[in-house]
């Protein structure tokens, strides 16, 4: 039988050093892996706003009319004509609608011929009461008397007041016969044709006045308390493709329960009438905040902020390369539409609003466009 010996511990230990040497020398020959730069990454940025003026908060509102009017007939009656139709444009005074008003004229008369009577009773009644004060001077007539014909004549009196309350409110329902317009307007609704019958509690005509148009938003506490020092606020109508100018009517004290924000109305001028009811406008306010615990402190979206290191911080621009640097903040006051941030920050820098988390220190971005945003969300 031949003779085999079986490897030592020693002969092992010299094969694995072995090996290990060839893959250390056949790694070395191997070309070194080259590192790739990151990718050039597009973003979202924002420049910042002067910390002395408050960044534009936007709202969207309706447009309504500064001044809206329903009107009724405010006595009942059949409708015989009708003057005006939707859209029409009708001047204060101008007749909108009339009533059928023969039984007003036929009261009308009747009440005349009441006050004439009443008037000829009070005429006679004078005359007796003042010849009665000679009389009872004298003694011809008793005291007894004299008091009959001062009862007479001022009953009389009553009689001929109460006829002319009784004239003077028929001739007004007469005139409410026909319906007029109150102030220059456009009417916005009509809702009476001829033959049909009108009464006091339906509406029949909806008058809009638009030569100021108000539109009405919510506003958080955190803006409602500068109200005092808002500056400006531009509306925007895009269907006009036009900015006005708006000034603050009212700003409600109560908070809505609902939407926890406070009222606030807004007024512009509308003197070519584009702007009719119920068109979409953008709001941007603008307000001064002198106090010196604002100053300093820019407003930024939420989504700029990010957690570094136990900090938070946000990625600056850099003009010239178009990389991004990490840069530490304090936060503010949060609001309902961003933050308040302190740090080494000026107006008129970009500040990256969006995928803040996947950038790393020095990577090039491309800040997107408005045309390449609007692209990306059809």
């Amino acid at each position: 039988m031949p003779n085999h010996t079986t490897p030592t511990r020693d002969a092992i230990g010299l094969l694995l050093l072995v090996l290990a040497a060839t893959m250390l020398l056949g790694a070395c020959d191997q070309p070194p892996e080259m590192r790739e730069d990151p990718p050039e990454r597009p973003v979202l940025a924002l420049t910042l706003e002067p910390p002395e003026d408050m960044t534009s908060r936007t709202f969207s509102a309706r447009a309504e009319a500064a001044e809206r009017t329903a009107l009724a007939f405010r006595v009942s009656g059949q409708v015989v004509l009708v003057h005006a139709d939707l859209g029409d444009r009708v001047m204060e005074g101008d007749v909108l609608a009339r009533l059928d008003d023969r039984d007003y004229r036929l009261k009308v008369r009747e009440l005349e011929g009441q006050l004439e009577a009443a008037e000829g009773q009070l005429e006679e009644a004078e005359v007796n009461y003042r010849r009665g004060q000679d009389l009872v001077r004298d003694g011809t007539i008793s005291r007894a008397d004299y008091d009959g014909l001062r009862s007479a004549f001022r009953q009389a009196q009553g009689q001929r007041d109460a006829a002319r309350e009784g004239l003077a409110t028929a001739r007004a329902a007469l005139e409410d016969t026909v319906l007029r317009a109150p102030f220059d307007a456009h009417v916005a609704r009509r809702n009476i044709e001829p033959h049909e019958q009108a009464s006091p509690e339906r509406v029949v005509f909806v008058l809009d006045d638009l030569e100021e148009i108000e539109l009405r938003v919510g506003m958080p506490e955190t803006l409602v308390v500068h109200r005092d020092r808002l500056t400006a606020v531009d509306v925007h109508f895009a269907a006009l493709g036009r900015r006005y100018a708006g000034r603050v009517r009212a700003v409600g004290v109560d908070v809505d329960e609902d939407t926890q924000t406070y009222p606030v109305r807004i007024v512009v001028d509308n003197p070519d009438q584009r702007i009719l009811p119920g068109m979409t406008a953008r709001l941007d306010f603008r307000a001064g905040l002198p106090e010196a615990d604002e100053q300093g402190y820019f407003h930024v979206p939420m989504t700029a902020v990010f957690d570094h290191e136990g900090q938070p911080h946000v990625w600056v621009l850099d003009e010239a390369g178009g990389t991004v640097t990490r840069r530490p903040v304090s936060l503010g006051p949060l609001e309902r539409d961003g933050v308040r941030v302190l740090g080494d920050l000026h107006a008129g820098q970009q500040v990256v609003t969006a995928g803040v988390q996947h950038l790393s220190e020095g990577q090039t971005v491309r800040v997107l466009t408005e045309d390449e945003m609007r692209g990306a969300r059809r």
